[in-house]
């Protein structure tokens, strides 16, 4: 057998979480503790290699570097929304594959390939295309792994909770023996799974860490503040603060340098997001450089109890996501006013400015500006701006492909 000298992650096209698909590859999305990316990039087994269609190809190149598009001979190749992370059963799946074969699921998706020579080549040129296809001499085998394809899809819950565990076991087995905190004096855990406190994680007095139904983990550089309540599985990234008398409740996932307040559950930050204070969200995804004012807070449930459709664009279709608890997507850039009310299903696109007292219903374009006096589009040159002042609160500032994307949404995006 050929032997491997990568892991090629590569987005089909076939995923679309709204606006949170504007700026990151399926396989860059959080969908628990980690990326896809990062679990790959962990197991230090191979190489890390990267495919996309030519939409991504700048932003992904700019953000891992030129080597992660370097050529291969040979690969085993993982569809970036493999709704799974890649333990040792799975690595004995794909491991076993022979070269020229492809796990393939119901709808024709390539879910795992492993390919050499001719095979690979063509199948990396089908994916940049941005229409993944196999060569006919590729063996096809069916497999249920599942896939994502839809951003409620992420919070199904037994799943969401299976990565996040995942997530945690992972990254706490990386810690150095130096780098294994516990939980201190002043704080109390209830429950039997683990709890994973980094050497350099901060508990305050008071803080409660349930962990009846699910381990948690508190990376480095974070915070728990005095008074809050957390209850596993959850996933608290590095250098995130949770805030005083918070509660997080089971299946969150934050991601890196967040700032997490009030009662919040079953969500994902991507990173670098703020909800800072008091206010309730629930079954719901966020991107990066999010900040909530204080007091705003989502519904995650109709009236009625009925299932919740939602639209991920304005002009995009009514989806049912067979989902009764089903809170908002709030895509990267947005920044909402104190007492905002987002309700159930709400999708707010990439970059728009709420300061409205209406509660936000539906999905809102990309970049609008809503006040009470009504809606107009976010100028891009005063976006740019103040992206660049928030960036910075975190040592960051918009990367080339970055603005260039952003641009672009803001120009295919209503005037």
């Amino acid at each position: 057998m050929e032997q491997v000298s990568a892991i090629l992650l590569f987005d089909d096209g076939r995923g679309d979480l709204g606006p949170l698909s504007d700026l990151r590859a399926s396989f860059e999305q959080r969908t628990g503790g980690r990326t896809l990316l990062e679990a790959a990039v962990a197991l230090r087994a191979h190489p890390v290699r990267v495919a996309t269609a030519s939409r991504y190809a700048a932003l992904v190149a700019e953000r891992l570097g030129a080597e992660c598009t370097a050529p291969v001979a040979a690969a085993i190749c993982v569809n970036g929304r493999m709704h799974a992370r890649m333990d040792a059963a799975l690595r004995e799946r794909f491991d076993a594959l022979h070269v020229g074969s492809a796990l393939v699921s119901p709808d024709g998706s390539v879910v795992a390939a492993r390919l050499a020579g001719a095979a690979l080549q063509a199948f990396i040129a089908s994916v940049v295309a941005g229409a993944p296809s196999l060569t006919p001499d590729v063996t096809v085998v069916p497999t249920d792994i599942p896939l994502w394809s839809r951003p409620w899809h992420l919070l199904e819950a037994s799943r969401f909770g299976a990565i996040i565990a995942a997530d945690i076991e992972a990254v706490a087995a990386a810690w150095e023996a130096h780098e294994r905190g516990v939980v201190p004096a002043h704080a109390t855990q209830v429950g039997t799974e683990q709890c994973h406190i980094h050497a350099t994680a901060r508990l305050g007095v008071g803080v409660v860490l349930d962990t009846s139904n699910g381990a948690i983990l508190v990376d480095r550089d974070a915070e728990v503040r005095h008074g809050s309540i957390v209850t596993g599985p959850a996933f608290i990234g590095a250098k995130t603060i949770v805030s005083d008398r918070s509660v997080l409740k089971a299946r969150t996932a934050l991601g890196p340098q967040c700032r997490a307040a009030g009662e919040i559950g079953s969500v994902i930050f991507q990173g670098c997001t703020n909800k800072a204070h008091d206010g309730h969200l629930g079954d719901a995804l966020l991107g990066e450089w999010v900040n909530l004012g204080a007091g705003t807070l989502n519904s995650n449930l109709l009236n009625t109890y009925a299932d919740v459709a939602m639209r991920l664009r304005a002009s995009g279709p009514l989806e049912r996501t067979d989902r009764q608890f089903m809170g908002c997507i709030i895509g990267d850039h947005v920044k909402l006013a104190i007492g905002t009310r987002i309700m159930t299903g709400a999708c707010i696109g990439t970059g728009v400015m709420w300061a409205a007292g209406a509660a936000v219903i539906g999905a809102v374009e990309p970049f609008a500006w809503v006040t009470d006096d009504g809606e107009r589009r976010f100028r891009l040159d005063k976006f740019m701006e103040i992206a660049t002042t928030v960036m910075a609160r975190r040592g960051r500032s918009p990367l080339a492909a970055e603005s260039a994307t952003l641009a672009a949404v803001h120009a295919a995006s209503p005037g």
